[in-house]
């Protein structure tokens, strides 16, 4: 690919072209012509490998890096973290549900979704930079892989995102993020989550067909776009049909 075409499609929906060289090289590392390398080539070389820029290349590996993907040592060269690349289910990474499903064999849908009208309660609203009784809308799914509930969730989206437009016209029952960027032209930049064990609610646990004392990891999160301003709240309980992991920099 030349670079000026590459540099005219730079952006493209929010990702810039440093993203889908971050996603062609993790590619190339895991199955393709840098499967067996400990460290990557120099800067220099993968440009013309990848025919963009060296900015681009410097660009993608600080991500890379960023991620833990790699680690870029003074006089050593561009290292690579084979056990990190092997890491699946990062919960210090975007987690979207369908996807995550896939990764792991199963086949993702949704059912028992509920769309209802509400006002914020002080700590909604407070997370939501809303005032106590503005209007949001609740979204709960139930997400099944195959015919076994893997996750429950409950998304709280402020009301005034969808403007005067009718949100009961709203196909509100697609992955969430989607319905963001689409319907809101919102786009998630960030998550801030806190994770604890929770047993649920006696509806959640029939959802979910929980044995007696069995417990799942809610995360509870607010999602921020690039503008660092709250766009929704979730809570979202995983059963133990998934394994997680998180990678912790220390440097």
């Amino acid at each position: 690919m030349k670079e000026s075409s590459v540099e005219s499609a730079s952006r493209l929906g929010g990702a810039v072209i440093s993203d889908r060289i971050v996603k062609s090289l993790l590619d190339e590392l895991r199955t393709g012509r840098f499967a067996g390398c400990d460290h990557l080539p120099a800067e220099v070389e993968l440009a013309s490998l990848l025919g963009v820029s060296r900015t681009v290349i410097r660009d993608a590996l600080s991500e890379m890096e960023r991620e833990g993907y790699i680690e870029r040592v003074r006089g050593i060269g561009t290292v690579v973290n084979r056990s990190v690349l092997g890491m699946r289910n990062r919960l210090d990474q975007k987690l979207e549900y369908y996807p995550l499903i896939r990764s792991l064999g199963g086949y993702p849908h949704a059912d028992n979704i509920q769309v209802q009208l509400q006002a914020a309660d002080e700590d909604l609203a407070g997370s939501l930079e809303l005032r106590p009784g503005d209007d949001v809308l609740c979204i709960k799914k139930r997400v099944l892989a195959d015919t076994t509930p893997v996750i429950y969730s409950i998304d709280y989206l402020p009301r005034a995102l969808f403007g005067n437009r009718d949100y009961t016209r709203i196909d509100l029952t697609a992955d969430i993020f989607s319905v963001l960027e689409r319907e809101c032209s919102q786009q998630p930049a960030s998550n801030i989550a806190h994770i604890k064990p929770s047993c649920g609610d006696k509806a959640i646990r029939a959802a979910m067909r929980l044995a007696p004392g069995e417990a799942m990891l809610l995360l509870d999160e607010v999602c921020y776009n690039r503008l660092c301003r709250p766009i929704m709240r979730s809570f979202s309980y995983y059963t133990d049909f998934f394994d997680f992991a998180i990678l912790r920099k220390m440097l």
